[in-house]
């Protein structure tokens, strides 16, 4: 999986991620705060790009009252 904001640091990231053999990326991800506003691209732009590639476009909605932004990506992932 690739952190995903459609930008061009994930987009490089990916090409990177695909020119490696070794590897087998299968899903965009996006953290996504819960009520906060998002600041990424717009979210139909980045389903575009996932449609237009063949991935999967996956949003982990991080809680509005969170301090430990790390565990809370972790805690995303594994649902």
């Amino acid at each position: 999986a690739i952190s995903w904001t459609g930008g061009k640091d994930c987009n490089l990231a990916l090409l990177y991620a695909k020119r490696n053999l070794s590897l087998d990326v299968q899903y965009l991800i996006c953290f996504r705060p819960e009520e906060n506003a998002f600041r990424a691209h717009p979210i139909p732009f980045m389903e575009a790009q996932a449609a237009s590639i063949g991935l999967t476009l996956l949003f982990v909605m991080i809680p509005k009252d969170t301090t430990d932004y790390m565990q809370a990506y972790v805690d995303g992932m594994t649902k």
